[in-house]
Formats: C-alpha cells, structure tokens, sequence
C-alpha cells in the first residue's frame, strides 16, 4: 500500500536555481560534476530505492532481526538488498575512487542519499550512513597502514563499521567511560569494556565489523581529556602475528577479535536495525589519531550523523506526507461548509475541508523548507574542505552552527509531520497496513540518536552562537542582512523581506539576552534553550523560503514555481508567526520553572 517518489526535481530547483551548487564544487575539484551528473544521481538512486528498498520495509518492521547466541542475523531480502547496493556502488558515493567509491561531492552523500534512503527504508539506510562515517575518519586521521587495510574494504561495503561511545554508567557524559585500552610492544591496544545502544554492532550483512571506540589508556587524564579513539574490527587477519597491518591480506580469521554481543534492545521502531550491547574482551585494536584526541575525532563523525539523523526527520515526514495526500485524494466524507462541491458523489473529497488542508499544506511546506536549508548545508560540508582558508572557515563556522538545528529541528518536525500525516488518514493511518505507522514509530528515536534534541538546543545557544568569539553568527548574520538590504526595495519581495527582517532582528534581540541573561544564571539559558533553537530554526528556513521566492518571481505563471511562491506565502502566513510566541517564551525566562516546588511535582 505503500508508495514512494523521490523529490529529484526539488532538489534540481534547490541546487541548481537556488543554490548554484555546481559551479561551487566544480571549483573545489569536482570539475566533471555538472548538472547531467547530478540529475542522473538523483534519478539512479531515487528509482534504486524505489525499487530494492522500499518493497522490504514493512517486510523489516514485521519479521525484524533475528538474535541467538550471541549473534544477530538479518532478514534474507535484507542481506540481498545490501549486497546488490553495494555492488551497483550505491553505497560508498562520497568515497575515494581510489578506494573503490564514486568520489562524487559530499552534499549527494549527506543530503540527498540520506534522504531518499530513509524514506525507502529507514533500518537499512543506518549501516551504510554510520559506515560512511567511519570511513572518513579513518581516511582523514588513520595511519597510513590502517587507512590501506581497512578503507577499501570498508568503502566496498564488504565491511561495515560503527562508533561506539555509550556505556550503561555513561550517556551524555562520556568522561565517565571505564573502557580501557592497553599498549602493546606492536603499536597495537588490547581494549576492555562494554558498550550499548551500538547500532549495527552484530549482523550477518557484511563478512567483517570494524568499531571505532572510545576508550581510555591507563596513565589517562581524567574526564573526556582523557579520552583516545581506536578502531577494533570484529575479525582478524588470519595471518595476524603482532607486526603490523602492512603485509596483511583480507582473509579473516574465523574467531572473534574478543568481540561479542550480549544483547540486542526491543524496541518501539526500526525493528530491523540492530540496537546491541557490545563487549570488548583484550580486543586488538590500533588508535586513530592523536593520543587523547578521542572526543575531538569521534565528534567529527557524530556530528555528520547528526546531520544523517536531521535527513531522517525529513525523510520520514516526507514518505508519509505522500501516502497521506494520497489517501486523502481518494477519500470522500462530508460536504464543503460552503457547499456542495461534487453532487454526483456521495461526499466530496476530504481535501474541501480546511483542517485536512492545514495539516497537509504543514507537512508539504516543512519538508520543502528544511529540504533547502538541508541543501545548503551539505555544500557548506564541501566547502568546509576548500583549500582557500576563509571559504573553509566561513564554512565551517555555518555548519558548526547548522548541525544542532539540523538535527534538533528537522527530528521535531519530521515527529510532528509524521502525527499529522496519520491524523489526516484517520483510523487507516492508525493501522499498519497503510504504513504511516511505522513511519511514526520509526522516526521517534531520530529525537534521541546522536545526542537528545534538548542536548542540540543547548549546544546551539550555549556554545554554538558564542564559538570563536561569535564568529559563527557573525558568519549567518551577514547573507541574512545582505538579502535583506538587497530586496528591501523590492514590492514584489516585500510580503517575504519583510517578517524575514523582523525575524532577524528578534533573533538578535534574543541572542543578546539570552547570552547576558545566561551568564550570571545559566537556569535562564538552559530554559529557554528549546524555544531558542525552534526560532533559530524558523528565521534560518525563512530565509531559505524568502530565496526560493525571489528563484520564483521572475517565472510566474509555471505551475512549479507558482506552487513554490504558493508554499512560500504559507511560510511567512501560517508557520513563521510560531516565532511570537516563541520569543515569548524566551523572555519568561527560567524562574516559573525552577521555582517550581520539586515535592508538588
């Protein structure tokens, strides 16, 4: 009952009218990457997931994974879907041609394919995004050794890998971690301790597991200072002999490098996704980087999960906002309240009434307006690497400031979306048959994966906006500002400019206030952190909106962009207004909630 189609033209529109994205990367190195290119990425992975992966989601939901003894296998349409991804390339597109990878810019990997695979099927997209991840690590901080052993056969998606942090004493505060990791003559570590909620940390898809760990040497600082990273694959070489990885081959010893699974959670969605609990027993393991440098690497990779897990909340409300206009094109009851709009029926259809428009006009209008911020930032992830040091500063700055509200607000809404789309299909959403369901129960862990959202809301207001001495806002201040002062005298331009202007000057305002208010009672930023983040958020899309309308003036009269201007206007009219009541909030401050009697509650 489910069905599916890719938003290929929007994202052509986003970054091709919008963004300009190809003369960017063609100059960062990407010099045969042009718009043919990117439109054939977008049809060949848009019709793959349509084809392989969608069809086995409900199967994933319903049969699940199987846990025995330690070992975790995975559905057959699973492994066989994997496999024929991997071997058409489709899961290492970011990689290195040298290590077997398309070597295309890395916006299609973040953005683009994490989308559209969490739209086909969530559980299955997780191995390859935490895969990719590791891969960059390792390619960018490995040891010449470790990056020729491991980079192709991870690249492949012969191996597949994960990142390991959490322990049962130790969640958000990782300085806790007990994991130890012991040198040996050889270079190497034996690693000691127990990891959980480790996605895909045992399965039968790929012949080999490689974990990036957090742990600790025995001299260590205390706290997350001490903190090293190293990566432990499940198998060893089979003619491993403690000298070094140089003239290893990839036949793998049939035991277990002393890694184990003892548990695999149950849980609420993504039944197929294994969630593990992982024990290291004296495992061989190499260090990745810097000794002590073990926060600083494993937060480059969380954070473009974080980022992976942002495209979830877009993806999911996406799939479901399709199925819901679907049904709801279909569905007949009641009349027009202004009259009756098709007597030959027994009932007009269901899209007369305005509540059903709302919510599916909210759905249509969030997905778009994160879609381009999301846009945007994968190309800022491009030109983080520009080899001119102020475009990568620039950069890096915005996708710094970016990624908690990527991930905080695009999760919020991918929930609430994926609620709506249910509420406008009535009971039948409410019934797995029609697939919303699973949608909801899937998309609710993208609000707690890779750190909770209330995490990511402090993150951005306590940190993110006073980082490097405020260089990160001065950095998004400065194109809001220029656009602004730029269509100020424009009429056709006013309906968008100007709440996008009183936008922008709130958000100063309460950037202002809740960086003195929080320095003499970090209460009153903590507070109003959540509400921060959302007007953050909404200020950020408004701008992406206020972009697509100017795109989309000059070619009235085409229905695309007509609808574009139409979603715009809905922005600025029906969604943006939320920043009031937000600010609101903010400026309430913290003492009705701190205050609170604790034995009342």
């Amino acid at each position: 009952m489910v069905d599916y189609n890719a938003p290929k033209k929007d994202y052509d529109f986003l970054l091709n009218e919008v963004l300009d994205a190809i003369p960017i990367v063609q100059r960062l190195g990407y010099s045969e990457f042009d718009k043919d290119f990117l439109s054939m990425l977008n049809e060949g992975w848009g019709e793959h997931v349509k084809e392989v992966w969608l069809p086995i989601n409900q199967l994933g939901d319903r049969v699940g994974l199987n846990f025995n003894n330690g070992k975790i296998s995975m559905p057959e349409e699973f492994k066989k879907a994997y496999k024929e991804s991997s071997e058409a390339g489709w899961l290492s597109t970011a990689c290195k041609p040298e290590h077997g990878g398309m070597g295309v810019p890395i916006f299609f990997q973040s953005v683009i394919w994490a989308e559209f695979g969490t739209s086909a099927n969530m559980a299955l997209s997780v191995l390859p995004a935490l895969t990719v991840g590791v891969y960059e690590v390792l390619v960018e901080h490995g040891a010449k050794e470790l990056v020729d052993y491991f980079a192709k056969n991870i690249a492949s998606g012969k191996w597949s890998g994960t990142m390991c942090l959490t322990e049962p004493h130790a969640g958000t505060d990782l300085g806790m971690i007990s994991t130890k990791a012991v040198p040996q003559n050889d270079g190497s570590y034996h690693l000691t301790g127990t990891k959980i909620f480790i996605t895909y940390g045992e399965h039968d898809m790929t012949e080999n597991i490689v974990h990036l760990v957090l742990a600790k040497t025995p001299d260590a600082p205390k706290g997350t200072k001490g903190i090293s990273l190293f990566l432990v694959p499940k198998f060893m070489p089979s003619g491993w002999n403690f000298e070094g990885l140089s003239e290893m081959t990839s036949d793998l010893n049939s035991e277990h490098n002393g890694v184990t699974c003892s548990g695999s959670e149950e849980k609420m969605g993504v039944h197929a996704s294994p969630t593990c609990v992982m024990n290291f027993n004296q495992s061989i393991g190499w260090r990745v980087g810097d000794l002590y440098s073990g926060m600083p690497l494993m937060f480059e990779m969380m954070n473009r999960e974080r980022l992976a897990t942002g495209m979830m909340g877009i993806g999911l409300a996406e799939i479901a906002y399709q199925n819901a206009l679907s049904w709801a094109k279909d569905r007949r009851q009641g009349r027009d309240i202004k009259g009756t709009q098709d007597p030959n029926e027994a009932a007009d259809n269901i899209l007369v009434h305005p509540d059903v428009r709302r919510m599916l006009l909210e759905a249509k209008v969030n997905n778009e307006g994160c879609r381009a911020l999301a846009a945007w930032t994968g190309i800022l992830l491009d030109q983080s690497h520009s080899d001119d040091p102020e475009e990568a500063e620039m950069a890096t700055a915005l996708v710094a400031l970016f990624t908690p509200i990527v991930k905080a607000h695009f999760t919020d809404l991918g929930c609430e979306t994926v609620s709506t789309c249910m509420q406008v299909m009535g009971g039948a959403g409410y019934c797995s048959e029609y697939g919303v369901e699973q949608f909801y129960r899937d998309v609710r862990i993208s609000k707690i994966w890779e750190g909770t959202n209330g995490i990511q809301a402090l993150d951005l207001a306590g940190r993110k906006v006073t980082q490097n001495l405020g260089k990160n806002l001065r950095y998004i201040m400065w194109p809001l500002t220029d656009f602004i002062d730029e269509n100020k005298n424009d009429s056709q331009m006013a309906e968008f400019n100007k709440p996008l202007h009183q936008g922008v000057r709130g958000l100063q305002q309460l950037t202002l206030l809740m960086i003195a208010e929080g320095q003499s009672n970090p209460h009153f930023l903590a507070s109003g952190a959540t509400d921060y983040c959302r007007y953050f958020s909404n200020v950020l899309i408004a701008y992406m909106w206020a972009r697509i309308a100017k795109v989309s003036l000059p070619k009235k009269g085409e229905p695309f962009y007509d609808a574009k201007l139409a979603s715009a206007r809905f922005f600025f009219k029906k969604i943006f207004p939320e920043t009031v009541g937000l600010a609101a909030k903010i400026q309430a401050g913290h003492k009705t909630l701190m205050d609170y009697p604790l034995e009342m509650m």
